[in-house]
């Protein structure tokens, strides 16, 4: 998930005064959520951070503990390839050094990605192949930070997967949220929602199509039941500070279970999504 400092500042202080908004989109095919919710959403697609991030072989395992969405980042190299990979280098996550868009196929299919205990024998995964390990894995939903790529080049191959009601793709300003509404019409693109304007911007965006809020943590607990009450899918996070994008969560799980079960949520990020479901199963609010 991207959050630079810029973003983080903007997400940390974003807190409002509400008038109540009732706000009613017509029914659209887009992702299907369980009747238990919210469903935890495994940031980086891992158990916990001293796996390898974005990482297949780790989302199968995760999805095996879960079942849990996966979110993961999109980031393209030199020869227009979509790969999974945060940052702009490749040198926290991986064996090698250097901008990611920078390289060709050749380069980036020698690197190998590295976990906290050392590297894998993991190469750099591709998108394709998750959409395509995702397609046969009936129970995986993906969250897409698609980050410097465009919409349409994200949701192409999904639409071409079959997985536009399995995935919710993340936008962080206007005209990329539109363009994500515009690239998929059965997509739930989600949208920065950090005060009531925003929220009927979104609404309004979405043209009665059902659409994701990204309300931000720090946000006042109304906003949180502005969006719910206007149909969309609640989205948060438990995501701390850190140089490279909240690697931990800001609390501990059973801490983050409570603050989860005060708000209407739908979907909450996580780096510890197996030990804050564990959580959730005996936290009542």
């Amino acid at each position: 998930m991207t959050v630079g400092p810029s973003r983080r500042a903007f997400l940390a202080t974003a807190a409002v005064a509400l008038s109540p908004i009732v706000l009613s989109p017509r029914p659209a095919r887009a992702l299907s959520l369980p009747a238990a919710r919210p469903l935890i959403c495994a940031h980086r697609g891992w158990t916990d951070p001293t796996q390898a991030e974005n990482s297949l072989i780790q989302m199968r395992q995760t999805l095996r503990h879960g079942p849990f969405m996966m979110e993961l980042d999109l980031a393209t190299d030199s020869d227009g390839t979509i790969v999974l990979m945060h940052d702009d280098t490749v040198n926290r996550t991986t064996d090698g050094d250097g901008p990611v868009a920078a390289m060709t196929d050749a380069q980036r299919q020698r690197l190998r990605l590295r976990r906290a205990d050392g590297a894998t024998d993991e190469a750099i995964p591709l998108y394709d192949d998750v959409l395509r390990w995702a397609a046969s894995a009936p129970t995986a939903r993906l969250m897409l930070d698609i980050k410097g790529v465009s919409p349409e080049a994200a949701l192409t191959p999904v639409r071409r997967a079959g997985l536009s009601d399995r995935v919710v793709v993340l936008t962080f300003h206007p005209a990329q949220s539109q363009a994500a509404f515009d690239a998929d019409p059965d997509a739930l693109v989600c949208v920065l929602t950090a005060d009531a304007a925003q929220l009927t911007a979104a609404r309004d965006m979405a043209r009665g199509r059902r659409f994701a809020a990204y309300v931000p943590r720090a946000a006042d607990v109304a906003l949180f039941h502005a969006a719910h009450q206007a149909g969309a899918v609640v989205i948060t996070d438990l995501l701390g500070p850190g140089a490279f994008g909240a690697t931990h969560d800001i609390w501990m799980p059973d801490a983050a279970a409570r603050w989860v079960r005060s708000r209407p949520i739908d979907i909450i990020v996580t780096n510890t999504p197996v030990s804050l479901r564990a959580a959730l199963s005996h936290s009542t609010g």
